[in-house]
């Protein structure tokens, strides 16, 4: 029973790696491991960053105001309302501590969990205003993976174990990042089914989009140009929801597919900027770990291959596999008649 298991699991490792699109060659694995070091260390500068810019309006936090703190600040309710500011500010000192222990002793798996409690502290603070807001999940999750890290990845001289856990790390980080863009899709497809089937208006329709759209923009009371001329134009919107939905329930099978990093990582980046000037919805931080994360993935291939990329792309690939197993090959053509 064992031995059928093993080989299951080895068979469906084979189904999600697919062809590899980037050649193992000689120096491969220093160069992926190199790059990986590179961009965990770019992560807990940006956590740095993050704490040290958010901090002018994060200390507005500490004046008296009503709070339904969360679980991760739970233990603030313990002061009274008089001292809840100070504990506050503590709260944002430690955040900022924690981070810059995170950026400069990231080879320390002590201060990388440091960095990840004081993000995690200071995200569970500004939700607890009433309102949730999901923009800074994904730092959360990031760094709660790449606290797994092994002991000596930051080392120059790591051995190959360490290397290669390394990099594990950072394609689970990968992954994790992606998981979350297929939750928000598939939730996309079962609400939009369940209107679909209730004789609802649904995203699948024609102008589903700009129903969502007139919707957001009445509900925050704000102004978007390209939004209201997609109201207008429900031809140019129709097919902008269903695209974005497979574009985000297909996310996960690109963790599998390194020829896929770059350009499906670039349209997540797009899918932002899209909502931001039309739907009103930001997430600056997504952006920078989409293009932390994949446009400069070490998996990647150096050169977008656009070809692969076609044959890697969820469903589609399937269809563009069996058009270019139809196209003769340049070996196959007959040379012309001399």
């Amino acid at each position: 029973m064992p031995a059928a298991s093993s080989f299951s699991l080895r068979r469906l490792a084979r189904w999600l790696a697919g062809d590899p699109a980037v050649p193992a060659g000689p120096g491969a694995l220093d160069r992926r491991f190199l790059r990986a070091q590179v961009l965990v260390r770019a992560f807990y500068a940006f956590v740095l960053y993050l704490a040290v810019v958010e901090l002018p309006s994060s200390a507005g936090l500490a004046q008296p105001r009503r709070w339904a703190f969360l679980w991760p600040v739970a233990w603030l309710d313990l002061f009274p309302a008089g001292a809840q500011g100070a504990a506050i500010l503590a709260l944002l000192g430690l955040f900022v501590a924690t981070s810059l222990a995170g950026a400069l002793f990231a080879g320390s798996r002590a201060a990388r969990i440091a960095a990840l409690l004081g993000l995690l502290e200071w995200v569970a603070l500004r939700n607890s205003e009433g309102k949730i807001g999901h923009s800074l999940h994904l730092p959360v999750l990031v760094a709660l993976v790449l606290a797994f890290l092994p002991r000596g990845w930051a080392r120059d001289d790591a051995p190959r174990g360490a290397r290669l856990g390394t990099l594990q790390t950072f394609a689970a980080a990968q992954a994790m990042i992606l998981l979350t863009y297929t939750m928000s899709g598939f939730g996309k497809i079962s609400g939009g089914l369940w209107e679909l089937f209730s004789g609802r208006a649904h995203p699948f329709h024609l102008d589903g989009f700009a129903r969502v759209i007139a919707a957001r923009l009445l509900q925050t009371h704000s102004e978007s140009g390209p939004g209201a001329w997609l109201i207008l134009h429900p031809w140019a919107s129709g097919p902008l929801l269903p695209g974005a939905i497979y574009l985000q329930a297909a996310s996960l099978w690109v963790a599998f597919r390194p020829a896929l990093h770059r350009p499906w990582g670039a349209c997540l980046m797009l899918f932002h900027l899209a909502n931001s000037l039309i739907l009103t919805i930001h997430f600056p931080h997504s952006v920078f770990l989409l293009a932390l994360f994949f446009l400069a993935s070490p998996f990647a291939p150096a050169r977008l291959e656009w070809r692969a990329a076609l044959a890697a792309l969820p469903l589609w690939g399937a269809l563009w596999r069996r058009i270019a197993a139809r196209r003769p090959s340049p070996a196959a053509e007959v040379a012309p008649a001399a």
